[in-house]
This record gives structure tokens, C-alpha cells and sequence, in this order.
């Protein structure tokens, strides 16, 4: 009986620290181990995190750009293929998304601007849980 809590106990602390190592927040830098050959528009950094999906790790990084959304646009359409950022009608003000593969990564953005400010949100997923 002992023997089967302590393994319970084992199985909880290890679960617990396996979530809180793959939450964490790098403030307004890349996280280190993150690939370089993930495209992302040149701005301000505004925060890198590593951080759990509901399909394994991956990484979530927000960048704030004074490029006009056009250009951000363009940008990604030259990175990524032409027409892979769609437009999402109805979203308030300028509002685009794409999803693509970069080898075993799958790759979300949302671009979205207001007035002067384009803010572009890259989600990573690396498709396992180790």
C-alpha cells in the first residue's frame, strides 16, 4: 500500500514540474533553444514564452511592429508563399491569419493592426511532448 502512494506522489510531482518547466515566460526575448529558421517580422519584441498546446510543446512569441499592416503582409507572403495569410473579415480593425508547416513545426499567426501598430503573434507547435 505504501509503495503505491509513493508511486502516486512520484507520478504527481512529476506531471506538476514537467507543466511548470514548459511554462515559462522569457520576457522580451526568443526563447534560446527556439529554431532559427522560423520567420518573424522585424519589431519590438514584446515577449517570447515556451508554453504547452493541447498537441504537445511549442512556443508562443509577440512581436509589435511599426511596419504598416501591408507590408507585414508581404512580408509573410514572401516567407511563407503567396496567399497562405488570409484575411478574417468582421475581427474590428485589420485582421489576417496563416498556418504552416516548417518541417515537423506547425506555425499559427495572427497579424492584426491598429491605427499606427501591427502586432503579429506566432504560435509554435513542435508536435510532441518531449
Amino acid at each position: 500500500m505504501k509503495q503505491s502512494i509513493l508511486v502516486a506522489i512520484s507520478l504527481v510531482i512529476s506531471a506538476v514540474a514537467y507543466v511548470l518547466w514548459n511554462h515559462v515566460d522569457f520576457g522580451p526575448r526568443l526563447p534560446p533553444e527556439l529554431s532559427s529558421d522560423i520567420p518573424f517580422v522585424e519589431g519590438t519584441l514584446m515577449s517570447g514564452r515556451r508554453t504547452l498546446f493541447e498537441d504537445g510543446r511549442g512556443y508562443v512569441i509577440d512581436i509589435q511592429t511599426d511596419l504598416p499592416y501591408g507590408q507585414v503582409l508581404h512580408y509573410y507572403d514572401a516567407k511563407i508563399g503567396r496567399g497562405a495569410v488570409n484575411r478574417t473579415p468582421g475581427m474590428g480593425a485589420e485582421f489576417s491569419v496563416a498556418e504552416f508547416r516548417l518541417g515537423n513545426k506547425r506555425i499559427y499567426l495572427e497579424i492584426h493592426a491598429q491605427e499606427e501598430i501591427t502586432r503579429v503573434t506566432t504560435a509554435i507547435h513542435l508536435g510532441s511532448w518531449w
